[in-house]
């Protein structure tokens, strides 16, 4: 059985954007409600252990968390130090009026009965992180932060930047939306549209943050919040094709999760998954939100990346992948959003399509090698030199080619880049 401390945990995580943004609705002071959840999780450690824990512990933690923020706000330093807003206080005061100060057991609070009582204002909250008077790279800290619930520790190593860089980033902006006084509202009174790409990247980044270790489960944690974030974003945008195509991209994805690990947690490539295994709903709302996108008549980034995704799942129903097709999705999207994932896919693409040394030249290209044919050598771009798929594709399209040798020096270098215990076990296997 889960400690309820640990239970506290995880929910907080899974819920964190939420409460969040709730309680950062009233003033705006969003390290102001992350202390106060803070407190909310000491005091459930506590009391769950003590009592087990609360029907609905989201609800518990809200509740508590805005008691909290209440005790703030009606505090003497506050109100010497502050000039007091009449109309944050009652909103306080009337958020709170239907239980007292119980530790967080509130009978007469609907979000102690149902969690779908607790409004959602995460999209309000994401763009009030975009919002264009903060620093543009501390934005997407910010709103993997605040709203999405990771560490600066995890959103430093994912992004490649020192921690207490990350840290100092996230700071300053906090104290910026503070002292901005951003109010939350409608997303059409925020401004939304102009924040939109900023917004989707978030929503995204923190999908792909959590895709390498994500449960098989879909709808969990950080990967749950992303498919809703997108899917509600996309409700809220109907007539934005890429808010559609960010939702087609990630409920595609995310509807393969099921498959891609076996009976024994082994890592399965696409190529070897069962269809059948793929979660149907999230694969049929993907493809709902792809022909979205081509209604609204325009195909950006994450259109093409759905589409992409949707060419793939389709060879491995039938057997028969359009390589031609995806060679001009992603000769698209070169030209449209350039990336070494997207380059290193299309060098795939194009070994499927002219053989494997078409494949293998267009790959060590990208190292802006000398065409020694060591490939992907220091002398290149370290971006790439340091990027997993391109060491995995490499050693494939060598082992394709007979050049076994060079085909294993790749795969070790691939193993050297390799964090998930899965995909290191299939690499190794591969290797012998």
């Amino acid at each position: 059985m889960t400690d309820p401390a640990d239970r506290a945990m995880i929910l907080s995580r899974d819920g964190w954007g939420r409460i969040i943004a709730l309680i950062a609705a009233a003033d705006g002071d969003i390290s102001g409600a992350e202390d106060a959840l803070a407190t909310a999780l000491e005091r459930a450690v506590t009391a769950w252990r003590a009592e087990g824990p609360p029907g609905n512990p989201e609800g518990w933690l809200y509740r508590v968390a805005l008691n909290a923020r209440r005790d703030v706000w009606k505090s003497a330093a506050t109100r010497t130090s502050t000039a007091l807003d009449d109309e944050v206080l009652d909103h306080l005061d009337h958020a709170g009026a239907r239980g007292d100060d119980d530790g967080g057991r509130l009978g007469v609070d609907p979000a102690d009965h149902d969690p779908d009582a607790l409004p959602d204002r995460r999209l309000e909250l994401l763009a009030v992180c975009a919002h264009p008077d903060i620093d543009p790279p501390a934005r997407p800290l910010l709103m993997l932060s605040a709203v999405m619930g990771m560490t600066a520790k995890a959103i430093a190593s994912a992004m490649a930047l020192p921690a207490a860089t990350v840290s100092a980033r996230l700071t300053r902006a906090k104290k910026r939306v503070a002292a901005l006084g951003v109010g939350f509202g409608d997303p059409d009174r925020l401004d939304l549209e102009s924040r939109l790409p900023e917004v989707k990247e978030a929503i995204y980044g923190a999908f792909a943050i959590e895709w390498a270790h994500a449960a098989p489960t879909p709808r969990a944690g950080m990967v749950g919040e992303a498919v809703y974030l997108a899917g509600l974003l996309a409700r809220l945008c109907p007539g934005d094709g890429e808010s559609h195509g960010l939702a087609a991209l990630i409920h595609l994805s995310a509807a393969r999760f099921p498959a891609r690990r076996g009976g024994a947690g082994e890592f399965v490539p696409l190529t070897e998954q069962d269809p059948a295994l793929w979660d149907r709903s999230l694969t049929e709302s993907g493809e709902h939100h792809l022909k979205e996108v081509y209604r609204c008549g325009h195909v950006g980034r994450f259109g093409l990346e759905a589409a992409i995704q949707l060419l793939h799942m389709a060879g491995v129903r039938t057997g028969m992948t359009d390589w031609p097709m995806l060679l001009r999705l992603h000769d698209d999207l070169e030209s449209l959003a350039p990336s070494i994932g997207g380059s290193v896919s299309r060098a795939a693409v194009l070994a499927e399509v002219d053989g494997p040394e078409a494949g293998l030249a267009a790959l060590d290209a990208l190292s802006l090698g000398t065409g020694s044919g060591d490939g992907l050598d220091d002398r290149g771009d370290k971006r790439v030199t340091a990027f997993q798929p391109a060491w995995v594709l490499r050693a494939h399209l060598l082992d394709r080619l007979g050049r076994t040798c060079d085909a294993a020096e790749a795969y070790r270098r691939a193993l050297e880049l390799t964090t998930d215990p899965a995909e290191r076990a299939y690499l190794e296997a591969r290797l012998r």
